[in-house]
């Protein structure tokens, strides 16, 4: 199995990264996240990044805080950080310092920041494209949607019970 390097990876389209727990995802996505903002120039209001849990959602909005935080320490410094990534990151820079200020500037719209987990996204986009959709604007998505047939299976056979005939309900 070939090891996944965040320099190589590209940076167009859309990338999927699935490993097992303590393979490096995390710092291979904050390290693409960096590489989207400085190469393709991109805002944080214009990079989505997906996971399934709503704690592994808030550890990857840290974790994506400080990488951006040390990529502007590397690149105010010019490199020489001991992080193998940053010291070739700020290598192949025309002027780290204007890449650090622009860094900087993301940082402070990082609330804008797309990071949700699979629900969150989905019910995201739902809301904001209501009209387009045909979905109500208060549509919520449900994980576990066994209670809503339980009560939907149940108002059926109630009315269907209450308004039938004493045979019918002895056939039941």
């Amino acid at each position: 199995m070939k090891a996944l390097d965040p320099h190589t990876i590209p940076t167009a389209g859309t990338q999927l990264i699935e490993a097992s727990a303590g393979t490096g995802k995390t710092y291979t996505i904050t390290s693409l996240y960096v590489r989207l903002l400085l190469e393709r120039g991109l805002g944080v209001d214009q990079i989505l990044v997906v996971t399934f849990t709503r704690a592994a959602t808030a550890e990857l909005r840290d974790r994506l805080r400080r990488r951006l935080r040390a990529a502007v320490s590397a690149l105010a410094a010019g490199g020489g950080t001991g992080d193998p990534f940053f010291d070739k990151l700020v290598e192949g820079r025309d002027d780290p310092g204007a890449d650090a200020q622009r860094l900087r500037r993301e940082l402070r719209r990082f609330d804008e920041a797309a990071v949700f987990t699979i629900h969150g996204f989905c019910q995201r986009v739902l809301s904001d494209h209501a009209f387009e959709s045909g979905v109500r604007f208060d549509a919520q998505l449900v994980a576990d949607v066994e209670p809503l047939l339980r009560e939907v299976a149940q108002d059926f056979w109630t009315t269907r019970v209450c308004a039938a005939d004493d045979a019918y309900v002895q056939y039941l």
